[in-house]
């Protein structure tokens, strides 16, 4: 069983940065040996737009592809707002801390 891959994001998620978290998480499910999981900390994002939300849809399926899991994790009513609005708290499985996230299953 492979390591489980932490990715840290601090700033906004929108359609001018979005481009360079894809080529990040890209790099993190190509390195993650299946099942372990790539865990997203979205605990530094001040702001959360559509172009993020579905890019963190995009990688949980490629993920899910490989046999793995993208967990992801927030804490700050930034990125909750609009993932609880779009009602994908547990479509996308998130978790409060880095620590609940890379949990056992």
């Amino acid at each position: 069983m492979g390591d489980t891959v932490l990715v840290r994001v601090a700033g906004e998620i929108d359609v001018s940065t979005a481009h360079n978290l894809a080529d990040c998480l890209g790099e993190a499910v190509r390195t993650v040996t299946p099942p372990a999981s790539v865990v997203l900390d979205l605990s530094g994002v001040r702001f959360l737009g559509a172009q993020g939300i579905g890019l963190l849809l995009d990688h949980q399926d490629l993920c899910l592809r490989r046999g793995s899991a993208l967990v992801i994790v927030a804490n700050t009513a930034a990125v909750l707002r609009p993932l609880q609005a779009l009602e994908l708290m547990s479509v996308l499985g998130v978790r409060s801390s880095v620590l609940e996230a890379m949990a056992p299953a």
